[in-house]
């Protein structure tokens, strides 16, 4: 991004580093997060802060740079969620007490709180071009399904990504109504390595939103079959 402007007509102008400029009601810009470290007194710990207030840990065990003290959540960084958050205390707690922790998944869910929701899992189209993957994708709008006809809604959409040689889901992308519930089924079938073969021969509850994982399911298989 290289600038922002707003037209005459009102709207805001966002011209990026590769000359394309986007023209939009609204600009969300995200500037990160910063751990609220400034009172803790570290150095009398032997510890020290990034120039954002994070705390450097070993991602296996939560120890900081002083192996008796741990450090987890928002203050070590990335990801910054509270389901993650919770699981790096678990494996904080367990290490202190010598006690194994199970490792974590390969794959864990974002949900944005937003008004419609979003929520992701997996690779991203971005991340499977970069590692050449050759892959296809699934689109369901949830106009398509009855579930959201019954409840009035007339916006939302899931995008499935599948690797064409493994069969593999690689990653699952929604925004709309209940967008942070309906992940955790593209989660489960990811972090289990499962293939579009699911979604195909299995069978959804009618009517639901979750029936949009079918309807993405056969898109993509659609798509794969035609190429």
């Amino acid at each position: 991004m290289t600038g922002i402007e707003v037209n005459e007509a009102g709207k805001v102008v966002t011209r990026l580093a590769n000359g394309r400029s986007i023209t939009a009601e609204m600009l969300l810009f995200a500037a990160g997060r910063e751990g609220a470290t400034d009172d803790l007194n570290l150095a009398a710990a032997g510890l020290e802060a990034d120039k954002r207030g994070r705390i450097v840990v070993e991602p296996k065990t939560m120890q900081t740079s002083v192996p008796h003290i741990y450090a987890a959540g928002d203050v070590i960084g990335f990801p910054s969620l509270a389901s993650t958050s919770m699981e790096q205390g678990r494996v904080a707690a367990c290490h202190a007490f010598d006690m194994a922790p199970h490792p974590p998944p390969e794959f864990f869910p974002y949900g944005i709180y937003s008004v419609p929701e979003i929520s992701t899992v997996g690779m991203s189209e971005e991340e499977v071009r970069k590692r050449d993957i050759p892959y296809e994708c699934g689109i369901a709008r949830f106009r398509e399904t009855s579930r959201d006809q019954i409840m009035g809604l007339s916006s939302g959409m899931m995008k499935m990504i599948f690797s064409t040689k493994t069969r593999r889901l690689l990653g699952v992308h929604i925004v709309g109504e209940g967008a942070t519930e309906l992940i955790h089924i593209g989660q489960a079938v990811l972090n289990l390595k499962g293939t579009i073969d699911y979604f195909i021969e299995n069978t959804f509850n009618y009517p639901t939103l979750a029936e949009a994982y079918k309807i993405a399911g056969l898109d993509a298989w659609n798509r794969m079959a035609s190429a």
